[in-house]
This record gives structure tokens, C-alpha cells and sequence, in this order.
């Protein structure tokens, strides 16, 4: 099977996360780093629960919480971690996760 569609050109006008964004998740790399998939799950859910935490239905308003979505990006990157971890029996390791490794190599 060959793709055949054209990728469509990339939005100029399009921004990438902001800093407050890439310090969060940064932050969860570091933390999760050497962890398995139960702990990465409570962390996510610790994290999750907590009273300051944005609700699936504040998702769209991250600007408006004050912290640049800082918040609503660590829960997306521990939600990530906990898919990635539940496909293997290993521990997390920034250096072989996928992801990151693509956003390295497109800077």
C-alpha cells in the first residue's frame, strides 16, 4: 500500500506550544524517568485529582487558568507515558521514547 494524498504544507501561521507548555512536560520527563507503568499511573492520577487541576470541560480554556497551560500539557504528557509504558513491560526512558526523540530530531 503507497500514500498517494499530499501532505498538506505546513500553517505559518500556526504556533508550537508555549514555554510554560515545554516546562511542563519537560518536568513530567524528569519525573517519570526510570518509572513503570503502575507508578506512572499514580502519578498521573495524583496529579489528575488534585484540586487545582483543570476539568476535561476546562480543556479548551487553558489560556484562562493563569499558567500559560502548563497544567493541562503535564496531564497530557502523563496520560502519553501511561499509553507508551502500557505497551511494554519496561520503565520509561526519555532517551528511547519516540516522541521525544521526534521532537528532538525536528529541532
Amino acid at each position: 500500500m503507497t500514500y498517494e494524498q499530499p501532505l498538506p504544507e505546513p500553517d505559518p501561521e500556526a504556533q508550537g506550544p508555549t514555554e510554560a507548555e515545554r516546562a511542563g512536560r519537560e518536568a513530567v520527563r524528569r519525573q517519570a524517568q526510570g518509572m513503570g507503568h503502575r507508578e506512572a499511573v499514580h502519578a498521573f492520577r495524583r496529579l489528575a485529582d488534585a484540586p487545582d487541576s483543570p476539568s476535561e470541560d476546562e480543556a479548551d480554556a487553558a489560556g484562562d487558568r493563569g499558567d500559560g497551560g502548563r497544567r493541562l500539557a503535564e496531564l497530557a504528557e502523563w496520560e502519553r507515558i501511561v499509553e507508551q509504558l502500557s505497551l511494554h513491560a519496561g520503565t520509561y526512558d526519555v532517551e528511547t521514547d519516540p516522541y521525544v526523540q521526534g521532537e528532538r530530531a525536528a529541532h
